[in-house]
């Protein structure tokens, strides 16, 4: 399987990060990976997603590419715990989605973006358990 090359913040030309359309078949995977986050499915989320960002082009995969960190490190917060990894998934997924607008594709984004900072303060400021700290109410509903 060749690996997609994962682009840098850095790199991206803000210019170029626009709504874009969705493909019928991709529309659907989008809206089954925001069904399975709302559900506390993380993992099979970043899955469903993961189908829609091999199939973009170069700019339109890097928000995938955050919603993707993002839903694996509520994933490796609440349902296999591994902070160090939660805390690296937060950061690059803060990063990527600092670019975005309030709102994409439907997601408030703005949101998400709390909740990450919100999860990753309880990462930080925990020597145990983070869950015991992060309200599931909390959690986004994207």
């Amino acid at each position: 399987m060749n690996r997609i090359p994962k682009k840098s913040t850095i790199a991206v030309d803000r210019t170029r990060l626009h709504e874009f359309s969705l493909t019928p078949l991709q529309q659907e995977k989008f809206e089954k990976g925001r069904s399975l986050f709302n559900e506390g499915k993380f993992w099979e989320a970043h899955e469903a997603w993961e189908d829609v960002w091999k199939e973009r082009e170069e700019e339109g995969r890097i928000f995938f590419q955050g919603i993707i960190q993002a839903a694996a490190a509520f994933h490796l917060v609440f349902v296999h715990p591994r902070l160090s990894g939660a805390r690296r998934n937060i950061l690059k997924s803060l990063a990527i989605l600092d670019l975005f607008p309030p709102s994409y594709l439907k997601i408030n984004v703005d949101e998400l973006r709390s909740s990450l900072k919100e999860a990753l303060a309880a990462i930080n400021a925990s020597d145990a358990s983070p869950q015991s700290r992060i309200s599931n109410s909390l959690l986004p509903r994207l």
